[in-house]
Order: C-alpha cells, then sequence, then structure tokens
C-alpha cells in the first residue's frame, strides 16, 4: 500500500482519486465530474475512507475513460477558421 500527502488517506495498490484520473486523462476535474453527471461516463462505486466517500479508479476504468476522451475529442471539432472578407 502507498500513502498520499493529505491526512487519513490510504490507497489501494493501482488505484486512482478521480481528480488525480482527470490529470492523468488530460481534462479538467469539473469535466469529468460533468461526464459522470450525464451519463457519459460510468464512474466506479464510492468507497469510504474514514466519513468520506472516494470513487477510486483502477486501470480498466482510465482505459475506458479514455476511450470516451477520444470518442468525445474526435478531429475536426476545433475552432472554425473566420471567412476572408
Amino acid at each position: 500500500m502507498t500513502s498520499n500527502n493529505a491526512i487519513g488517506i490510504v490507497y489501494l495498490r493501482n488505484k486512482r482519486t478521480t481528480s488525480e484520473v482527470a490529470k492523468i486523462v488530460g481534462i479538467h476535474l469539473a469535466t469529468l465530474q460533468r461526464w459522470i453527471a450525464q451519463g457519459k461516463v460510468k464512474a466506479p462505486q464510492p468507497t469510504l475512507i474514514g466519513a468520506v466517500g472516494y470513487r477510486l479508479w483502477s486501470q480498466d476504468d482510465i482505459a475506458k475513460l479514455k476511450e470516451v476522451k477520444k470518442a468525445i475529442y474526435c478531429k475536426g471539432r476545433g475552432r472554425k477558421s473566420n471567412p476572408k472578407l
């Protein structure tokens, strides 16, 4: 088991919190939370550590999230160029 700098949090091996997963995948935490609320991403069930519930993501969960991100952020969806006047 490894420990985090936060007081009282002990991680299970190869598990990550939602904020860590957002950084790993390269999206903002608010974006990931919105995708979970909209049903675009199936989040793991919260695990109680003390009196606080944490969603602990496995490597498989992270891989699935990367696939969802790839589908949402597909090529060609960037800013449209301005036509010359």
